[in-house]
């Protein structure tokens, strides 16, 4: 059983959506952000299937890869933009480059992060990026 089945009641903005093509980096995102944090998190395997979990949940916070087959974390953080969430995104990448970031920054993403992923950093910037967003809630 999970952290996040311990807490039904938990506030929609306490939600990570992590969006991965690789099955085991997937899960232990997931892992990792549940133990450390104590939040839900739904992962997706691509983009199409993100973009469809956004239309079903809301989330404190996305953290996608960029390069993913059917649909990009570019897509993805276009579409958070195009519909006007307010979710901030965190993009992950094993070989982005400079222009990636600065088009990923451009677009909006709350940070550009790459592989392999300091896990204690990335446990940081979310918890960072819920206790703003719970701010804003306020």
């Amino acid at each position: 059983m999970g952290v996040a089945e311990h807490a039904p009641d938990r506030p929609q903005s306490r939600r990570v959506l992590v969006v991965e093509d690789l099955e085991d980096t997937r899960e232990s995102l997931r892992e990792l952000l549940e133990l450390a944090l104590a939040v839900e998190v739904d992962a997706a395997e691509d983009g199409v299937r993100a973009l469809e979990l956004l239309t079903e949940r809301e989330y404190g916070v996305i953290v996608t890869d960029l390069r993913m087959p059917k649909a990009s974390g570019m897509r993805v953080l276009r579409e958070v933009q195009d519909r006007q969430l307010r979710c901030p995104v965190i993009v992950v990448t094993g070989n982005g480059s400079v222009m990636e970031a600065v088009e990923a920054m451009k677009l909006g993403a709350y940070d550009f992060l790459t592989k392999p992923l300091d896990p204690q950093k990335l446990i940081v910037l979310i918890d960072r990026v819920l206790r703003e967003q719970g701010e804003k809630g306020r």
